[in-house]
């Protein structure tokens, strides 16, 4: 059941595009004094923004365009994007906070804030009808810094609110991370002479990198509520044999359960669907631990990478 997030994810990309059509002119002193226009300045970021974002077929449309509360901040109001199969999604505001403006292509920090996304029945796919869902809104905020010197990729925030359902939030702190090998390893652009490493790359990409931290939290709302609802209604049963049902299927799961680790994550899922609330992941390894070796680890033992990345779960 993964399509609100899926939804969401998509249109990140668009957010940009709200930039392409700055409507202001006012004035603005340039930090070196030369008296520009706010409009000047935004269509520069928006046309770094928007380098590509055209091949989609999309458009855009909004009421205004403000600079935001930082230097390098800016506030688009009143926003639409029509799809190429003309499917429009509105946002109320969008602010950029902080933004890579030198390398738009290949931002090394960004942190934005959406208000206000709704997602029209017509845009939606068909779990979101199962659930009985006739839109989606959602609130979403992003934030993330790559520092090349210190090899790390930090998710110092991403939550993305989808109104009618629940409240993903997600951090993550990587170590090890070199931006030229993970482009190479992914089939990125590569410079004449330099030496494509595919499936190679991949394996040395992620041989270097290791978890410093990480956390996943999902507060539901009516998500649960919904999936057992559309489960009985598909099996022509009553809610409460519906959820009794799932029990059950977790309870038999638990009986093959081969190790304490599965048994516990079992455990909490049950806990979880019969009284929905929060949700948390969290990995706190003693030392950064490699994804290689955590891959590794997971195919013999879920115990081992329980201890490895000093995973703790909790509902609340």
């Amino acid at each position: 059941m993964n399509f609100p997030i899926r939804r969401a994810g998509r249109v990140a990309f668009a957010f940009a595009a709200a930039l392409a059509m700055t409507t202001a002119i006012l004035p603005a002193q340039a930090e070196d004094g030369r008296i520009i226009t706010v409009q000047s300045d935004l269509q520069k970021r928006a046309d770094a923004l928007l380098q590509g974002i055209g091949e989609g077929g999309g458009k855009v449309k909004y009421g205004a365009v403000e600079p935001g509360a930082t230097k390098d901040g800016i506030v688009i109001k009143d926003v639409e994007i029509t799809s190429p199969d003309n499917k429009t999604l509105k946002i109320e505001r969008i602010e950029v906070r902080d933004f890579d403006w030198e390398h738009p292509k290949e931002p090394k920090r960004l942190d934005m804030s959406v208000k206000r996304l709704v997602i029209p029945a017509d845009a939606l796919e068909k779990e979101a009808a199962d659930l009985g869902l006739t839109s989606l809104t959602v609130n979403a905020d992003f934030a993330y810094a790559i520092d090349e010197a210190k090899k790390t990729f930090e998710i110092t925030g991403v939550a993305i609110d989808i109104v009618e359902l629940g409240e993903l939030k997600i951090k993550l702190k990587l170590a090890g991370v070199v931006l030229g090998d993970i482009k190479n390893a992914i089939g990125g652009e590569k410079k004449e002479g330099e030496k494509k490493e595919g499936d190679d790359g991949a394996m040395k990409a992620l041989a270097q990198i290791a978890v410093v931290g990480a956390s996943i939290t999902f507060k539901d709302k009516s998500l649960v509520e919904r999936m057992i609802r559309a489960d009985a209604k598909k099996k022509n049963i009553s809610e409460a044999e519906a959820k009794q049902k799932m029990l059950e299927e977790l309870a038999e799961q638990k009986k093959k359960a081969e190790d304490d680790a599965t048994r516990e994550v079992i455990d909490l899922a049950v806990k979880f669907l019969t009284k929905p609330g929060e949700i948390e992941i969290s990995a706190n390894p003693a030392a950064p631990a490699n994804i290689m070796a955590t891959f590794m680890a997971l195919m013999g033992s879920p115990a081992s990478v329980k201890e490895m990345l000093g995973l703790k779960l909790a509902v609340r």
